[in-house]
């Protein structure tokens, strides 16, 4: 036998033998309070009974809760670096403008034929 139920045998029969002694007072007030106790060991029962339903429902919901957070986390950062990238793209574009406009060349000789050729060879005749 385990020492464990060996100890309760043993103490219920030296309270069982005390049992015979005691006042009709004391022993009714023990059942009251027996009744009692067991009264609220129903009720923590069934609140135990519906934390086993919520565990469940999120046993079911959690899972596929925890995937939608990640798919909406790298939704935000796929757009937050697309914003940031044409953030950074229209700063360049800003920054050529700028110089575009703060030169002494019109714009219209950027975009005549012979400033690229002339472009082209001035850059192969400083890399050499």
């Amino acid at each position: 036998m385990n020492e464990d139920t060996e100890f309760g045998y043993k103490t219920r029969q030296i309270l069982n033998q005390g049992l015979d002694t005691l006042d009709k007072k004391v022993t009714g007030r023990l059942h009251e309070a027996r009744q009692t106790a067991l009264s609220s060991q129903r009720v923590a029962v069934r609140g135990l009974r519906l934390a086993g339903i919520g565990h469940n429902i999120e046993m079911l919901v959690f899972p596929s809760a925890r995937s939608l957070l990640a798919v909406m986390a790298l939704s935000v950062g796929i757009m937050g670096t697309y914003y940031w990238n044409a953030f950074q793209q229209s700063q360049e574009f800003e920054e050529i403008d700028s110089a575009l406009l703060a030169d002494e060349l019109p714009p219209s000789a950027y975009l005549d034929r012979g400033f690229h050729v002339w472009l082209e060879r001035a850059s192969d005749s400083s890399s050499q």
